[in-house]
């Protein structure tokens, strides 16, 4: 009997003994997801704010821009002696028919050009002498008062959002006073250019890169103790200039971005919904910007994830239990039938591990310490291009997978098997049996036996390829979002600054135009008509160009293979005027390595370098031009080289540059290596210029890899 009892008490302890090594395992497990998941959401928040924020830092950028736009109009009256003395002759005797009719003009061509909803000339006293459209709607109260101020100080100045008398829309003005062309000193009136903000600035803040369902961008302005909401709102209507958010709401974005917090905050909207939001302020304006989003849709994914690594866990947890109950049964069955009970224990875990494995949607595996399939559920065998899971059993990833995710997966499970430590949130690029490419984010765990001795690993992976091109999807369209938006706002000066040259030109000439028509002088008619052809002849000419550079990679020809001989051939009887005239010597290369594409494009590049090379050649008596291909490793580059005149290596950086001449009074307007520039980084190239200095010639190398046919290039070699 006595033997009998010790057993039983033996069992007593083993069985607590076992249930602490559960509680030990199931805390564990509990851990390792907890872990797994704080470690995504970090990521994913990190990468949330990025995005936040750089949408809110390129909305900053272009209403910056806007804003000195706006003022620099201003400007050009402020600094026009001709207008100016135009307003003087008009205040001074209003009956004067020609006079306002110049000013009307003038005022006509600025309103038509720059969109402004309205443009009036106010005399010292705010009273509107004329006005663009031509009706009899009082100026606004707002306005009349801040004219003292505006003159006083001499400067172009911005009304900000205020609403109308008269029509109660909002608008916004810049205000600019005018002076005595004879006396700076006296004020004459000034000019208002009224914006009517539903026309640009609105949907412009409205606008979101990315597609989104509750994301919004916010304009505010400080009242007091009160941030004054100045643009339309997604969720609320009649906002602007009427909603407002008290100062000592700490969890109101638009409050603390008036207050001058900048950066990612949580808290709740104007519905009082939860947001993650940006806030910035806006350089020399008294606005602030807040880009939102709601809370709900910036974490959703993250909820996902978080049932995902429940899932892991349960699994786990049923697995360690089941492991548990099967020690657990073999104990007790040496009191009672220890074979029945043993197969029992099996026969159930079985049925539990199959039920789970065959219905969660992730990859699930079991390996022997040799890291040797024991079993793998129907999600895994057909990631492996099987039908049955039984076909894996006892096979390793190198019958499945390349020999280097093979490695990687056999150096991971045996660091688990020697560490006793899991290895969680490996994202890894597999290439699948039948040739795809996907991404796995894999956890791997230690099994451990009755003795707590490790015994094999356990792993789950879910694809995840859906949300990795997402992200680069994202990233890609962040990065081309700043890259456009840059390109776009230098593209957008330099022409704006091109092309205002010639108007004013054109402008002003009309101006004395009309003064010279009634006296009938021939000569100065014939000049000022000179002038503005000239100015018209050369806007042509830049607007021409510059649609040309525009339909860089948006109207193309069919693409062709076609030799490098055959591109040079039509670049040189494109220019075959210019060379002959200056006697150029044109030595020809490698005529025969073939490029794809469009022939046309292709062809301007030699094209546009060729005649760039005949104008600079100075005074070289033996003018000599070399067109040749080198080949520097797995790279084709290609080259024109000139002797002519050289350039100076401070003005490298300039040479690609649009409207940049080194030297202003060469011919062109400047655009033609702008224009081979982005024909170049079309085809995934580059271009660089080489020169020893001046005097010393001039070497431009570019590469077309894109257009390089690499069998053809395989077959040269």
């Amino acid at each position: 009997m006595q033997p009998l009892l010790q057993r039983a008490d033996d069992g007593r302890r083993t069985g607590w003994l076992i249930l602490l090594i559960f509680s030990v395992l199931a805390v564990g497990i509990v851990t390792a997801g907890y872990v797994v998941y704080q470690n995504f959401e970090q990521r994913y928040r990190s990468e949330m704010e990025s995005q936040l924020s750089v949408i809110a830092e390129l909305k900053v950028d272009e209403l910056v821009r806007w804003r000195k736009e706006r003022l620099s109009d201003g400007g050009l009256f402020v600094q026009n002696l001709t207008i100016s003395a135009l307003v003087r002759r008009f205040l001074e005797k209003p009956e004067d028919a020609e006079a306002r009719r110049l000013i009307q003009t003038w005022i006509e061509k600025v309103q038509a050009a720059d969109k402004y909803d309205r443009v009036r000339l106010l005399d010292t006293q705010g009273v509107t002498r004329l006005s663009i459209p031509d009706d009899q709607h009082p100026l606004s109260a707002t306005v009349y008062q801040r004219i003292p101020e505006v003159l006083q100080s001499g400067q172009e100045t911005f009304q900000d959002f205020y609403r109308d008398d008269h029509d109660q829309r909002i608008y916004l003005s810049v205000l600019t006073p005018l002076h005595d062309a004879a006396d700076t000193n006296r004020p004459l009136g000034l000019i208002e250019l009224r914006i009517d903000p539903g026309v640009y600035l609105y949907p412009f803040i409205k606008r979101w890169p990315t597609p989104s369902r509750t994301a919004e961008t916010l304009l505010v302005r400080r009242e007091g103790d009160a941030a004054v909401y100045l643009n339309q709102l997604r969720f609320q209507t009649n906002t602007a200039l009427n909603l407002r958010a008290p100062l000592n709401l700490r969890t109101r974005p638009a409050a603390q971005a008036v207050l001058g917090r900048e950066g990612i905050m949580e808290g709740k909207d104007y519905r009082n919904v939860p947001v993650v939001a940006a806030l910035r302020t806006i350089p020399d304006s008294p606005w602030s910007l807040v880009a939102r989003m709601d809370a709900a849709e910036v974490y959703a994914p993250l909820h996902e994830r978080l049932w995902m690594v429940i899932i892991m866990v349960v699994i786990l947890l049923f697995a360690t239990e089941a492991s548990v109950v099967l020690i657990w049964r073999q104990q007790h069955a040496r009191l009672y039938k220890e074979k029945y009970w043993v197969s029992e224990a099996l026969r159930q875990e079985q049925i539990l591990m199959l039920a789970l494995m065959q219905n969660v949607p992730a990859y699930i595996y079991f390996k022997d310490t040799a890291s040797r399939f024991l079993r793998i559920n129907p999600f895994l065998a057909k990631f492996f291009g099987v039908s049955d899971p039984a076909q894996v059993i006892g096979k390793t990833d190198a019958d499945f997978l390349p020999a280097e995710r093979a490695r990687r997966a056999l150096a991971d499970e045996q660091e688990i098997l020697r560490t006793g430590q899991p290895v969680v949130d490996i994202e890894e690029k597999t290439i699948r049996p039948n040739g795809s490419v996907s991404w796995e984010l894999t956890t791997k765990l230690p099994l451990r036996g009755p003795a707590g001795n490790i015994i094999g690993t356990c792993g789950i992976s879910s694809d995840i390829t859906a949300r990795k091109r997402a992200e680069e999807d994202l990233e890609r369209s962040a990065r081309q979002l700043q890259e456009k938006s840059a390109e776009m706002e230098q593209f957008l000066y330099t022409a704006s600054h091109d092309l205002k040259s010639p108007l004013v030109t054109v402008r002003t000439f009309l101006g004395y135009l009309e003064q010279d028509l009634p006296t009938a002088d021939a000569g100065r008619i014939e000049k000022d008509l000179g002038f503005i052809r000239a100015a018209a002849n050369k806007m042509a000419r830049l607007l021409d160009e510059l649609l040309e550079m525009s339909r860089i990679g948006r109207v193309v020809s069919p693409p062709v293979k076609v030799t490098v001989g055959t591109l040079v051939d039509d670049a040189l009887d494109a220019v075959a005027g210019r060379i002959s005239g200056r006697g150029v010597q044109v030595q020809v290369a490698d005529r025969d390595v073939t490029l794809y594409g469009d022939r046309g494009r292709l062809a301007e590049v030699w094209q546009n370098l060729v005649d760039n090379a005949c104008k600079f050649m100075g005074q070289q008596q033996a003018p000599r031009i070399e067109i040749g291909v080198e080949r520097r490793e797995a790279e084709t580059v290609f080259f024109v080289r000139d002797n002519g005149i050289g350039i100076d290596p401070r003005h490298r950086s300039k040479v690609f540059g649009l409207f940049e001449k080194l030297n202003p009074r060469a011919e062109g307007t400047g655009i033609g290596l702008a224009y081979v520039k982005r024909i170049v980084e079309f085809h995934e190239g580059r271009i660089w210029v080489e020169s020893e200095g001046v005097g010393q010639g001039t070497c431009f190398y570019f590469t077309l890899p894109r257009a390089v046919d690499k069998s053809n290039e395989g077959e040269k070699r």
